[in-house]
This record gives C-alpha cells, sequence and structure tokens, in this order.
C-alpha cells in the first residue's frame, strides 16, 4: 500500500508558519541544484588566494548542496535575527569590543536544536521524509541559498540583507529529501549607489559585493592565529574589536531600524562586554569559564590574549 504524504504546498506552508514559531522572522525554500552561476566568481576569489585564511573551504563542496546531504531536493532557510536593544559594543567606559552576536549563548546549539525540532515535527507528518540541520559549519553558500528562497539580498558587504529587518541575523537551514515548490528568488540588488559599508571598513577589507579574508579584522581575531599585517594591527589597536567587527552592519541604512532578536540569544552581562580592558581575564581557566556555552568558546585563550596585546601595543 502506497504512503500517503500531505499536499505538497499545504506540507510547505505548515513548514514555514512552524519556523516562525520557532524564532525565524523570515523562512523560504529553494531548490538544491548546484550554484553554477556563482562558480567563475567563486573560483576566481579562490584562484587569487583569497581563500587561504580559511583552509576549511572547498570551492567544489561549496557549489553544490547536495555534497552536504545528497539526498536533499529542497532547502528551507531561515532568518533568525539577533539585534538587541542596548547592546552596543564598547559603550562601557575602557571595554573593548566584541560582535554583538557573541554577546549570548551560542547560536549553533539554539539554531540547531530548534531546527532539529521542526525536522523531527516535519517527519511526523511526512513519513519517509529525511534531512539534515545546518547552522554555519557546513559547506553551504547558505547567503546564496537564502536569495535564492526569497529572504533578501548579499548586500554589498557580503551579508544577506533581509530588506527593512535589516542583516543583524543568522542564517538556518533544514535540507529535505522530498521536493517542495520553491519560492520565487529575491532578484533586485537594493543597495543601489550606497557604499557606506566600504567606505567605513578600516582595513579596506570590503570591495562591491566581496570580501578579502586576509584583511577582515574578524579573521584574526577569530577565526585564525596568523600574525595580522601591520595595517590590520594598527586597526585592531585603534577601533578595538577584540572578536569580531560589526562595523559594516553598523553604517548600513537598512539597519536604522531592525528587527530585534529572540531574548534567548541575547544573554546577560558579561565582564568581556562591561570591564575595562586591563581588567580582562588572561588565563586559561577565566577564559573558559566566561566563554563557556558561548560561540568563543572556539577561540583559544592564547588567541585571546594575543589579540589583547595587539590591541593595547604590548
Amino acid at each position: 500500500m502506497p504512503v500517503e504524504h500531505p499536499d505538497p504546498l499545504a506540507f510547505k506552508d505548515w513548514l514555514r508558519q512552524e519556523a516562525r514559531s520557532l524564532g525565524f522572522s523570515h523562512a523560504g525554500f529553494a531548490g538544491c541544484g548546484p550554484f553554477e552561476t556563482e562558480r567563475p566568481r567563486l573560483e576566481a576569489w579562490f584562484a587569487e588566494g583569497r581563500g587561504e585564511p580559511l583552509p576549511y573551504l572547498d570551492p567544489a563542496a561549496l557549489l553544490d548542496p547536495r555534497t552536504v546531504f545528497p539526498g536533499a531536493h529542497t532547502a528551507l532557510v531561515g532568518f533568525f535575527p539577533y539585534a538587541r536593544p542596548g547592546a552596543v559594543p564598547g559603550a562601557a567606559p575602557g571595554s573593548l569590543k566584541l560582535s554583538r552576536y557573541l554577546w549570548g549563548p551560542d547560536y549553533h546549539l539554539v539554531l540547531k536544536s530548534r531546527l532539529a525540532r521542526l525536522l523531527e515535527a516535519a517527519q511526523a507528518r511526512w513519513p519517509g521524509l529525511e534531512g539534515r540541520v545546518c547552522v554555519d559549519t557546513a559547506p553551504l553558500l547558505e547567503r546564496q541559498l537564502a536569495v535564492r528562497a526569497g529572504l533578501g539580498w548579499q548586500g554589498k558587504h557580503t551579508l544577506l540583507i533581509a530588506g527593512k529587518d535589516g542583516s543583524w541575523g543568522f542564517l538556518g537551514v533544514l535540507l529535505l529529501s522530498t521536493e517542495l515548490p520553491p519560492d520565487p528568488p529575491f532578484a533586485a540588488d537594493r543597495c543601489g549607489t550606497c557604499t557606506a559599508c566600504l567606505a567605513a571598513c578600516p582595513t579596506g577589507a570590503l570591495a562591491p559585493f566581496r570580501l578579502d579574508p586576509a584583511r577582515c579584522l574578524t579573521t584574526y581575531t577569530l577565526e585564525t592565529e596568523a600574525e595580522p599585517p601591520p595595517d590590520v594591527v594598527a586597526a585592531l589597536a585603534e577601533t578595538r574589536w577584540a572578536a569580531g567587527c560589526d562595523i559594516c552592519q553598523e553604517v548600513c541604512p537598512w539597519n536604522r531600524a531592525p528587527l530585534w532578536g529572540d531574548p534567548d540569544l541575547w544573554g546577560g552581562p558579561s565582564p568581556l562586554h562591561t570591564r575595562p580592558a586591563a581588567d580582562l581575564p588572561r588565563g586559561a581557566a577565566q577564559w573558559r569559564k566566561l566563554t563557556r556555552r558561548t560561540a568563543l568558546r572556539r577561540v583559544r585563550d592564547r588567541h585571546w590574549r594575543a589579540t589583547l596585546a595587539r590591541i593595547q601595543g604590548s
């Protein structure tokens, strides 16, 4: 006897509503075919050596979502806002700056848990459905997938802009083994002639719709312990960004009135955001305690100490 499945359109509507109930302000659906239109740009980016600071990236894997989950036919892509009123890096006297997304619990844990619940509920409604939850660590072109799913456009700073809701958001992806009708892709680029993000980048890491990780502050505070170029060290000391960098998002006009995020991601006061730089922890035990269950846990204490030394000129 054949297995009965729900109507695909009704199932898709249900999935979208469930995703929104779990905190995703936007949820869209895309097919999982290769990103052939991205191939020339991505291959040129790697050929120029732009990917060297990020050796875990593989262009062949990035171009095809099915390398992550071979049975994938549909991607549910969600935008999970994390902006928080009153969370201004460096606002406390003498404090350093940590990106807003690092202020609360590890977003990987929060989003993966919610998407896993959604997948479990979907499997109860669609017998035989298989899927994979992806949050930031799988080799996916998540922003391009979000554009394909109609969530927004990739801005000149390379981040996804979800229209008037801005760019302060995480992307979560649920790859599904069934084929559902895709949403219309977001075809427009609404950055227009604005170049605020490019002009504000302190190291010139940004060109229109293109990032050079070898010149990005975030690369050297989070991704690699390699020694930054002298002008990047100077920018770290001048801007006092100790973990990540939000400058390009801070100046983006689309973030003037962002959508406030889920309080579960905001977190409480932390010494990392409130203490003067001279009082911040430099011991491994203190660092492990302060970064427990946060996205900063992957940064070793020696890496943190090296960043502090560069910022303080010591």
